[in-house]
């Protein structure tokens, strides 16, 4: 390629378009970045033993996941990406839906719909950045009402990427608390 003596190979336009872009990478959320790693979580299904109804009760014969019901708390930060590796120790299919979260049509957990079963011994790895806040819930689509009556449902917590100071939680809490209607609010603090 030959360069013309006068015109620069790149304008001014485009040279202050790439350096801002450069400039502000950091700032983005980490699953916007190219490369950036996935947290990981493992969650097995499997049936178990659990105390559910108290120490002074035998325990209840449940479905769990990872030997929790209900399982293990999920938290990550807005813009992070997940991979969750669901393995299969029940004795039949299973799926896991992400209740309320945005996710890839083919990581919904919608049982030969949007994704194969995960037979039993076999494992599934879902996938997907977590674009909003808020609080969700992860649980069975395949055989649902068996396998969430049953003990299969877990907590998805989704932080805010910068979090409120404790000090200001704290004030939040105190003021909440001495109000006459705080018993309506619900609001993960």
């Amino acid at each position: 390629m030959r360069l013309h003596p006068v015109r620069p190979v790149i304008d001014r336009r485009s040279f202050l378009a790439s350096a801002t872009s450069l400039a502000l990478t950091p700032l983005l959320p980490g699953s916007v970045r190219a490369g950036a790693p996935a947290k990981e979580f493992r969650l097995v299904a499997a049936p178990a033993r659990l105390p559910i109804a108290g120490a002074s009760y035998p325990e209840t014969d449940v479905w769990s996941y990872s030997g929790q019901s209900p399982g293990p708390e999920i938290r990550v930060r807005q813009g992070d990406r997940v991979r969750i590796v669901v393995e299969n120790r029940l004795p039949e299919d299973t799926t896991v839906h992400w209740h309320g979260l945005r996710v890839p049509n083919a990581m919904d957990g919608a049982p030969d719909v949007t994704q194969p079963s995960i037979q039993p011994g076999e494992s599934f790895s879902y996938e997907f950045p977590v674009p909003d806040a808020g609080t969700y819930w992860y649980h069975p689509h395949a055989h649902s009402a068996e396998q969430v009556g049953r003990g299969l449902a877990g907590a998805f917590i989704v932080e805010e990427p910068n979090p409120l100071p404790a000090a200001c939680v704290s004030s939040m809490r105190r003021r909440r608390g001495s109000s006459a209607s705080s018993s309506r609010i619900i609001a993960p603090l």
